[in-house]
């Protein structure tokens, strides 16, 4: 009878069970629509990810600001933040996805009125040759490379905060209160394409150049975090995910700048 009580027991706790799905918490500037529809990219991409994992996730979009996404990824065990790119200090506080969710050209350094400097162009030689003070904004992280750049040279530097300010420095450039910024070229010209002197702008590229850059899945250093950076993970990896992300990206950006960027893209997820 203890025999075939135990067996009784072995097969109950054998029966797979509908476990809850993990819930978590996206903080974005970008929140759905009241019909699902997603805001950019980044949102329609991570979307697609929670689809594909069925219902082993559930995402709570929650609206947010650059500098309130990372204090909350920090105080709160199930956060995640969406198109972040990777630094060695986002990294400490941090847990990141191994494969990319977007990828994007490289930053340019854009300049109004300059013709005589090169195409290309070392952010050494902007500042210590050229003398170019550089429009920024704080808390913003343009690739690994130029923060530390800014961090060891502050004083060519002019900051501002927030991104409501980052469009007025665009602006600031026109009127030559500053000599350059850093931005995505495709982004400038979408802000600015009316602005007075758009045809005096240049995009610099600086070097070196690197043919991309991406964004990851970010999430809280906790339990929860682990286990939402694992289920991305193997929605990323999956080809229908790395098709519709590698399709989109082609239809987003110009030639020849879409090729080099989903083949940079593709190859990210092989190494």
């Amino acid at each position: 009878m203890k025999l075939y009580a135990t067996i009784l027991l072995l097969c109950i706790y054998a029966v797979p069970v509908n476990s809850e799905p993990l819930h978590v918490k996206i903080m974005t500037d970008f929140i759905p629509q009241a019909d699902g529809s997603p805001e950019n990219e980044a949102t329609e991409f991570v979307l697609a990810a929670a689809t594909e994992l069925g219902n082993k996730i559930s995402l709570q979009f929650v609206p947010g600001s650059q500098l309130q996404d990372w204090k909350q990824l920090s105080q709160l065990p199930d956060v995640c933040l969406l198109n972040k790119l990777k630094t060695p200090e986002r990294e400490a506080s941090a847990i990141f996805t191994r494969y990319p969710l977007m990828a994007f050209p490289e930053n340019k350094l854009i300049v109004f009125n300059k013709p005589t400097l090169p195409n290309s162009i070392s952010l050494t030689d902007a500042v210590n040759y050229y003398d170019l003070t550089i429009g920024v904004t704080s808390r913003r992280s343009y690739s690994a490379k130029i923060d530390d750049f800014i961090k060891r040279h502050e004083e060519h530097f002019f900051k501002v905060d927030g991104a409501a300010n980052a469009i007025q420095l665009g602006y600031m450039l026109f009127e030559n209160k500053i000599d350059a910024i850093f931005e995505y070229k495709s982004m400038f010209i979408h802000r600015y394409q009316r602005a007075h002197g758009i045809d005096k702008i240049r995009y610099l590229t600086i070097e070196p150049s690197e043919p991309a850059a991406f964004g990851y899945i970010a999430c809280s250093p906790s339990p929860q975090g682990k286990q939402a950076i694992a289920l991305f993970e193997h929605a990323l990896q999956t080809e229908k995910i790395k098709t519709l992300i590698s399709t989109r990206l082609m239809e987003l950006f110009p030639a020849p700048d879409n090729t080099l960027i989903v083949d940079a893209f593709n190859a990210a997820y092989k190494n």
